[in-house]
Parts: structure tokens; C-alpha cells; sequence
């Protein structure tokens, strides 16, 4: 049964979702939604999206709102990982974004839509702040494009995810103001980029009839035109599979996931020797590069450039003694190692593949190669006891080098088990998949031949998590998501180091914690190298990298999950702002209390009502879409809520809802997080009803303190 995809050609996040359908050539039946004629609102769509609005999803008995559910849906079910990478961290980064974007792009579409969208087609006025909307507009795009747009994608991806396809539906919403997209060189590039694909001007084809009839300037023009650019990013590897300096070159362009091109050159037939070959490499050797204007050969410079260019700092850090421990392997691997090309060639690669002679002094060339090996491992990996290369805790630009050119021995008889450490050494190295994949002819070649067991255990041996790093999370009691993500920490016993932020002193304003969260909220992680923000991103990330399937489930119960979080970011921002105007604002900035209290809690009934109707079935789940265990989307939604209990609200019209909570805050872990929080708010608060009280004391209402769990 194929997708149903309900969309507006009107709504960008429809058009976010429709692109990814065309891009990946998904089988799908689109249904129309005419807003203008109120279709969203009928009874036969409300059955579908409660919430009536675009786009939404069936598939089978699964319908999902929320655009960016729907997109991670579609990615996972169809396994396009080019769009939704399977490495858990560039996934972090993809839904950083997407999380981030939920309330980070606010001021595009407060701008748009006031001050041309609805005037256009509702006759509304323009609002007299028009200039201050347009500011915080600028200020968005500044912010937007210093974090998130440092490379060619969002994230400094290699290739375009969801994470561009929503990006780009957010953005386009400002063609239609005539804004002067000059302003932002990388952005109007990145747009124009985007346009040039076929599957996604067909996805916004009426959208950009109606830009083309507003008398478009010239920078929105060019970003609309079409033009393919892409070949100008390409990069062409020049190598062959059994060249071992290739093997390391192909290794670092998979491991950076950017699309490029292989041609492959046949020494034996001259192909390096050609002249258009010597004008890229005029060394006629094996790998070379061709980026733009720029061509490289050596197979060292070649994976120094990639790694840097794209920033992949774990294979060659940024900091500067690390790196120049990479580099000194490097330098010495240029001389050092050539004994093991010379023994894998002549005596056995060479007679092999070409039937020439094995030489003479094929046992000399032997000791001489495990001379080398027992100098490298008792110098390099510190006579087997480090894992990586001068004792990296993961593995480097070296490590691929030195297994590229020690995996040469697989075709030949060496005693690898000879050698303490060498063999483990060489299995972990080659538990990095794009090792694997840049060997994978290589080791077809080495299955047809006569191996030994270890050989044979290399070419066979299945991909494996790479390395763990330690964890600190960046919290404070305060902050509803930094709840959500120390609740899953102590739920999942997962270890981590905790660090508090100073919000009262700015803390989080300056350097060191602007460099680990240029947004400046809370939570955020540190995962080793690896840094996080964004709650909902923190807790995915967490959940895959430590395989936590009962706080985050596979699917299709993941996808309604989903669903729910991407709901959360706006769906709920009535609690914050009521907690806000109510409580914060009058006791610590000296605001005055708004004189609208009734209209503001009606308005929190409804939204409470709606969450009870849509995501706890009516009150008859126990968790948030039925889960049989809390997930990641409880844990979010307690954190929210309970910011009504500063201000003493009543809960008792809604008595699934006072179960839902009381179930949850009795779990100890969970209690644990809030009891500092929970102290803090009955020293500050000047009344609390007994179900809020008895939730905070951790007792049955009504019940005596004597019987208080905190």
C-alpha cells in the first residue's frame, strides 16, 4: 500500500515533506487540501490530523502530523539514510536543526505572514511595528547563517538531509517580501542551490508561479532560476582498488559522506601516463584529487584537505598537539612502511595478478616487514596497549593510513598473531564501515585467492559501534528540558557528568558555554568531541547511541513520538508563557500580572483537553501515545507542565490527567531530577492546591507530610 500524502501547495512545511517524496522517488498518492475552502477543518480530515493542519501522512492504519515526523518516517522506513544519516551523530546534528527551527525561525514567520501574507489575501493591515519585525528578521538570518550554514548544508552535512528541505521551506517564506537576499551572500547561494534541483522546483512549482508574478528583485530572480551549479562542488578521486594509498583516500571522502566521483586508473595500461592524467598529477601516481580548480596527489595531503575541509575533527583533530601526533605517523609511514608494499607486491601480489616471478629474497623481505611491524606497535601503540595510533581514544587519519598499508599483508603468508597487539589492532581499525567499503574489491580479490584464517576473519567481519565517549550535560533545575534529559539519564543509568549553568550570572551568555551552545539555552551536551543542543535532539541522540528502545521505541511507534515532540515545541507554548506572565514575570522582573487570568486558563483548558483527546486517547493510555513505558515525549511533557504547579492551577477537571502526572513523578529517578526544583517552588510559591502539593511532597492528596517521599 503506497504513502497518502495530504499537503497544501500553500504550506511550507507540505512543501518541506513533498520535496523529500519527489527527491527520493518514493511511490505516493498526493490529496489536495484547499484551505481557502476550510478542508482542513472538515470532519473526514479531523479523523485524520486532529490538530487540521498541513501536511499529514497515512500509511495503513498509521497517520502522523506534524512535518517533521513525517519526514523522519519516510527516511527511515525507505532507509534513505542520504537524507537522515545513519551515523547517530550527524543525525543529532539534523535534528538539533530541526528542533532548533521549530521556535528559531519564529521571526521569518511572523514577518511574512503579518506584514504581506495576511494583507494579501485576508485584507488585513499592516502592523505598525513592521520595521522592528523586519529587524528581528535580520537578526535571525545572522544567527541562522553563522551556526547552522557554515558549510555547503545545513550542518555542514555532506549531502542535503531533511533538515535542508524544512530549512528551505522555512526561508522561502521571505520571497515573498522582497527582501534583499544580497544582504546574505551564503544564503542566497544555498537557495539558489537548492532551486537548481528538478525534484524540488516541481515541489514548489505553484509557489514559485506566484513569486514569479510579485515582480521578483534580482537576488530572489537568481535564487529562483534554476541554474545548476552543483558541478562546481564535485570532487573526482582518481585511485584503484588494490592501490593501497587509494584505499586510504577512498576511506576519508566515504567517512566525510560528501558526494564525489571515482575514476578509476589502470596502470597497467598507461592511463597514468596519459595527458590528461600528468595535467591533474604530473607525478603519474595513485590517488589524486580534483576539487574545482584545485588538484592534489599523494594520498596523505589528499586525506589531510578532506578532513579539513569538511571538519572531521575526530580523524584530524583541531587541537594542535593531537594533530601533530596524527602528523608525525604520517611523516614516518612515508618511508617506514614502504617494506610491507614491496613484500605484498613482488612475492605475492605481483606473480598473482600480473604471473610475475616471486624474487630471490622473498625471506629477507619478511623479516625486514616484521621488523617494521614490531617497531610500529611497540612504538605507535605503545607495545599493544593503546587502541589507536599514540594513544587516540578513537581512530585517526594514522590509523586508516597504517591499516591500508598493513591490510597489503592479507594477500600473503605474514604471522600477524606473531606480533602482540597487531591483529587486535588491526580488527578494531577495520570496525570502521568505510574501511570496509573502501577495501571491499580488495577483499573480493583476496576471497578468490588462497588466504590464511586471520585474512579470511578480516574480509568477513561485521561492522561494529565505534567507540564510547564520556558525557556531560550542561543543566539547570530551572529549565524545563534539562529535566526531560537528566530524567532520561537517571531512567536509562546511563553515567555522566553534570555541570551546572549559572542563568543569574549569565553563564550561559559567554565563553566557555557559547562555544558548546551558541544558542545560549539549556540543556546541552558534550559527548567527547561532540557537542548538542537542542532537548529533543539530546534525548534522541542519547537513545541511539545507548540502543534505550523503551524511552524511545522502533517504529512505527517512534514516528507518533515523533510526532508528538515536533507538536510540543509549539503546541504547548501557552504553559511557558502563562508560568511566564503569572509567576516569573511579576516576582523577579517586577512585570505587572495581566489582567486577561480567565481568558489564559480557558485557553490552557483547551490545550490540555486537546492533549488528553489526541495524545493519551482520551485518558485511557497510560503514557503519551499509548507507549506501555514512558518515552522521551513524557518526559518532555512533564517538564512543560509542571510549570503550572508556581501557579497554583487546577487540575481537577481533568482527573486522567492528574493520574497521567502522579504515575510519573512517582518514579524515583524522575523525582530525584525534580527535588531541588520541587524545594524551590514551595519556598516561592505563596499557595498550592493539594493535588500540585501532594505531587511536590510526593504523597496521596490530602495526605499527612509525615508520609512525603522527598
Amino acid at each position: 500500500m503506497s504513502l497518502i500524502f495530504y499537503f497544501s501547495p500553500q504550506s511550507p512545511p507540505s512543501r518541506a515533506v513533498r520535496s523529500l517524496l519527489l527527491l527520493s522517488k518514493v511511490v505516493f498518492q498526493g490529496k489536495v487540501v484547499d484551505l481557502m475552502k476550510g478542508e482542513h477543518k472538515t470532519p473526514e480530515y479531523q479523523y485524520i490530523n486532529p490538530n487540521q493542519s498541513l501536511p499529514a501522512l497515512v500509511d495503513g492504519e498509521l497517520k502522523l502530523f506534524e512535518s517533521h515526523a513525517i519526514l523522519k518516517y519516510i527516511a527511515i522506513k525507505k532507509e534513505l539514510t542520504q537524507f537522515y544519516p545513519k551515523d547517530i551523530q550527524n543525525r543529532a546534528r539534523v535534528d538539533c536543526y530541526l528542533d532548533w527551527s521549530q521556535t528559531g525561525l519564529d521571526a521569518i514567520g511572523t514577518y511574512t505572514n503579518q506584514c504581506f501574507l495576511f494583507p494579501m489575501l485576508r485584507k488585513k493591515p499592516v502592523p505598525q511595528n513592521k520595521e522592528q519585525m523586519y529587524q528581528d528578521t535580520i537578526d535571525t538570518l545572522q544567527f541562522f547563517e553563522s551556526i547552522f550554514l557554515k558549510g555547503r548544508y545545513i550542518q555542514n552535512q555532506p549531502s542535503i538531509t531533511i533538515a535542508d528541505l524544512k530549512c528551505i521551506a522555512d526561508l522561502t517564506q521571505l520571497l515573498l517580501t522582497g527582501l534583499d537576499f544580497n544582504q546574505f551572500p551564503k544564503i542566497r547561494d544555498y537557495l539558489q542551490e537548492m532551486f537548481s534541483l528538478p525534484e524540488i522546483r516541481e515541489a514548489y512549482a505553484e509557489y514559485l508561479e506566484m513569486i514569479k508574478n510579485t515582480k521578483p528583485n534580482d537576488s530572489i530572480s537568481y535564487i529562483i532560476s534554476g541554474i545548476d551549479k552543483r558541478q562546481n562542488w564535485q570532487i573526482n578521486l582518481y585511485h584503484h582498488p588494490f592501490s593501497s594509498p587509494s584505499r586510504a583516500a577512498r576511506t576519508t571522502l566515504l567517512y566525510s559522506g560528501v558526494e564525489y566521483n571515482e575514476k578509476i586508473i589502470y596502470i597497467q595500461k598507461g592511463q597514468n601516463k596519459t595527458p590528461e592524467y600528468q595535467a591533474i598529477n604530473p607525478n603519474e601516481s595513485l590517488p589524486a584529487i580534483q576539487d574545482g580548480n584545485l588538484c592534489l596527489f599523494e594520498s596523505g595531503a589528499i586525506m589531510k584537505y578532506i578532513a579539513q575541509k569538511f571538519k572531521l575533527s575526530n580523524l584530524y583533530p583541531f587541537n594542535l598537539k593531537a594533530k601533530a601526533q596524527v602528523d608525525l605517523y604520517m611523516d614516518f609511514h612515508l618511508t617506514e612502511m614502504s617494506s610491507l608494499t614491496k613484500y605484498a607486491f613482488s612475492c605475492f601480489l605481483g606473480p598473482a595478478v600480473m604471473k610475475l616471478p616471486i624474487p630471490s629474497n622473498k625471506d629477507q623481505q619478511l623479516k625486514d616487514v616484521k621488523a617494521t611491524l614490531e617497531f610500529f606497535v611497540k612504538v605507535f601503540l605503545n607495545k599493544g596497549n593503546w587502541a589507536y595510533i599514540n594513544g587516540s581514544p578513537i581512530p585517526t587519519l594514522a590509523d586508516i593510513k597504517a591499516c591500508c598499508d598493513i591490510a597489503q599483508l592479507l594477500i600473503t603468508d605474514f604471522p600477524f598473531e606473531h606480533i602482540l597487539g597487531l591483529d587486535t589492532y588491526v580488527q578494531r581499525v577495520f570496525q570502521m564501515p568505510e574501511m570496509k567499503k573502501s577495501h571491499r574489491e580488495y577483499f573480493q580479490l583476496l576471497q578468490s585467492q588462497k588466504i590464511g584464517k586471520f585474512a579470511l576473519q578480516i574480509t568477513q567481519m561485521s561492522e561494529q559501534i565505534r567507540p564510547k565517549d564520556k558525557l556531560t550535560l550542561y543543566f539547570n533545575f530551572v529549565s524545563p528540558p534539562s529535566k526531560a534529559v537528566k530524567s532520561l539519564l537517571k531512567l536509562a543509568q546511563i553515567t555522566y557528568t553534570e555541570k551546572d549553568i549559572d542563568l543569574k550570572g549569565g553563564e550561559n551568555t559567554r565563553p566557555p558555554y557559547t562555544n558548546i551552545n551558541p544558542n545560549q539555552t539549556l540543556p546541552a551536551i558534550t559527548f567527547g568531541n561532540f557537542s548538542l543542543f537542542e532537548s529533543h535532539a539530546i534525548m534522541k541522540f542519547i537513545c541511539i547511541q545507548f540502543n534505550l528502545t523503551e524511552f524511545y521505541p522502533n517504529y512505527p511507534l517512534r514516528s507518533k513520538i515523533d510526532s508528538f515532540l515536533d507538536f510540543h515545541h509549539t503546541g504547548f507554548k501557552s504553559l511557558t508563557i502563562y508560568t511566564m506572565d503569572f509567576f516569573f514575570g511579576p516576582k523577579f522582573f517586577k512585570k505587572p500580572i495581566p489582567n486577561n487570568k480567565e481568558e489564559r486558563i480557558r485557553e490552557l483548558n483547551e490545550s490540555l483537553q486537546f492533549f488528553i483527546d489526541t495524545f493519551l486517547g482520551g485518558g485511557h493510555y497510560k503514557y503519551i501515545m499509548g507507549s506501555k513505558t514512558p518515552t522521551i515525549a513524557d518526559l518532555t511533557f512533564i517538564g512543560e507542565i509542571s510549570g503550572l504547579f508556581l501557579v497554583d492551577f487546577d487540575f481537577t477537571p481533568f482527573p486522567s490527567l492528574k493520574r497521567y502526572l502522579r504515575n510519573l513523578f512517582e518514579i524515583k529517578q524522575i523525582r530525584d531530577t525534580y527535588s531541588k526544583y520541587f524545594l524551590v517552588a514551595r519556598f516561592l510559591t505563596s499557595s498550592m492546591n493539594d493535588y500540585i502539593l501532594s505531587i511536590v511532597k510526593g504523597t496521596k492528596e490530602g495526605e499527612s507530610a509525615c508520609c512525603q517521599l522527598i
